[in-house]
């Protein structure tokens, strides 16, 4: 687990701590519907957080994959395009020698599973 992933489950479990605490003030629930309240959010907080260490995954397989096709692109090889992905959301950043560069590289980006969206960044340098 990453220090993001523990963090999150940290972060819920003292929210599901507060919840539990502050039904204190409320008519009491029976021992066993606090520990049924509790478990459910517990169990909803490792679903988020499952689902936050998932989408890092996810994120970091989209930079690759698009890292690997701007490489293998002959005419885009040469130059230093720096990828980024949050949730989905590419962000191209860098320089290229000309428009059509900047373009496919977006094309690229743009045609990779996964990614919902993209950010172009790159700016246009001739003689780059």
């Amino acid at each position: 687990m990453n220090n993001r992933t523990l963090s999150v489950l940290l972060v819920t479990g003292i929210a599901a701590a507060g919840l539990t605490l502050s039904a204190c003030h409320k008519k009491q629930p029976s021992p066993g519907q606090q520990m049924e309240q509790g478990a459910k959010q517990m169990g909803q907080g490792a679903e988020h957080a499952a689902s936050e260490a998932g989408q890092t995954v996810t994120d970091s397989a989209i930079t690759s994959k698009i890292k690997a096709q701007l490489a293998a692109d002959q005419g885009l090889a040469g130059f230093d395009i720096h990828v980024e992905t949050d949730h989905g959301v590419v962000t191209l950043s860098g320089t290229v020698g000309n428009e059509s560069e900047s373009a496919n590289a977006a094309r690229i980006a743009t045609s990779t599973d996964g990614v919902k969206g993209v950010t172009n960044n790159i700016k246009v340098s001739p003689g780059s």
